[in-house]
């Protein structure tokens, strides 16, 4: 008998890569173990989640696809039989290089200027970066759209890395827990989803004075294993949350516990908002305006001249323009108008603590000792 243990290691998702060994036994792969010769390197201590021990059951299942599938019944619906049929990869390319020649050929965007291909890769989006040569073809192609598929975004099933991409370009629902010294988590069940990597690093941070909140209504491992599990209702997160931005900003001195440099150069918190509740532009750029406190005049919000952009206020423009949604455009000569921050003070004023208690069933008291 010869046993070899080769080491590789797992990207099933973007917990990994988790690296690992496989144990093979006369040419066959039949078991998964960690990797701890890189115990030094590893994130996790070289530790090996769950998901890569069963690649060895993923790679033997009966039922894995070995070819690729051809659907032969166009006609869609739960009671309805796909009638998959296994074809050649040269079938197979062949097919999907003659859709996408013909898609071409009538151009790359359709009539109403979005993207003519749409690409889904069955789970979750991320992993399509990890697909070498074929992202470089998506490159090539030109205007794809990647909304499509398993519910997913455009980088995940969960909302809030869609939301994160369409607001900051960013994927920023991840804490950096070894800087971190409070987490408020909305149902982020990071002890069970972080993998072995998140886990370790949460135990750390922990270690070193970072509490964990869980507010969420069912009681989750992470819940379990939280400095505080705060039980609420359904659904009702965003009240929660309202009165939290009442505190700070209505029972707080928000001047003093808000970072004002952040909101000011790295946020929309400074654009002044028009009379329709759009930005107010620049007639010439287009470009969002601020007010510039110490020069007393509008500028453009990316203006280096712009030496202290106003938060709140009310502020009269000589010449401005709104652009609505569907391209229209409203001028103005002498306009009042607002930065977006104090719109958001003013919105949030009726949103106490006590508001939010009827709605989410936690009380005004914990809603308010979180805000501070």
């Amino acid at each position: 008998m010869t046993l070899q243990k080769i080491p590789t290691y797992c990207y099933q998702c973007v917990c990994g890569p988790d690296l690992l060994k496989i144990v093979v036994k006369d040419g066959t792969p039949v078991a998964v173990e960690p990797n701890f010769d890189v115990s030094d390197k590893h994130p996790a201590g070289a530790r090996v989640c769950v998901k890569a021990y069963g690649l060895i059951q993923k790679m033997y299942n009966p039922r894995r696809i070995k070819a690729p599938m051809v659907r032969t019944n166009p006609r869609k619906g739960v009671d309805e039989d796909p009638g998959w049929r296994e074809v050649s990869w040269d079938e197979a390319l062949e097919l999907v290089a003659s859709k996408l020649r013909e898609a071409r050929s009538r151009g790359l965007l359709d009539e109403r200027g979005y993207p003519r291909l749409a690409v889904t890769l069955g789970g979750a989006g991320t992993p399509q970066a990890y697909f070498g040569t074929l992202n470089a073809f998506f490159a090539a192609w030109g205007p794809i759209d990647f909304s499509l598929g398993s519910g997913q975004g455009v980088k995940c099933y969960h909302t809030e890395h869609l939301f994160g991409e369409y607001w900051h370009r960013a994927f920023i629902v991840a804490a950096d827990v070894p800087y971190t010294r409070l987490v408020i988590s909305f149902g982020h069940n990071d002890n069970a989803s972080g993998g072995v990597t998140g886990v370790w690093r949460n135990a750390h941070a922990r270690v070193n004075g970072m509490r964990w909140i869980q507010v969420e209504p069912h009681l989750s491992v992470t819940g379990a294993t939280a400095d505080e599990w705060i039980p609420i209702k359904p659904k009702t997160d965003a009240a929660f949350l309202y009165g939290m931005l009442h505190t700070i900003l209505h029972e707080m001195r928000w001047q003093d516990v808000c970072d004002l440099e952040f909101l000011k150069r790295m946020t929309n918190s400074p654009y002044l908002i028009g009379p329709r509740g759009y930005y107010l532009r620049d007639p010439e750029s287009g470009k969002p305006l601020v007010w510039d406190e110490l020069r007393g005049e509008p500028r453009a919000y990316d203006d280096p001249a712009v030496s202290e952009p106003a938060l709140v206020g009310r502020f009269r423009v000589e010449r401005g323009v709104e652009l609505g949604p569907d391209g229209e455009t409203w001028e103005y000569e002498d306009v009042e108008c607002r930065p977006a921050f104090d719109l958001l003070v003013e919105h949030v004023k009726p949103y106490t603590p006590e508001w939010a208690a009827k709605v989410c069933d936690v009380s005004p008291d914990v809603i308010r000792r979180l805000a501070r």
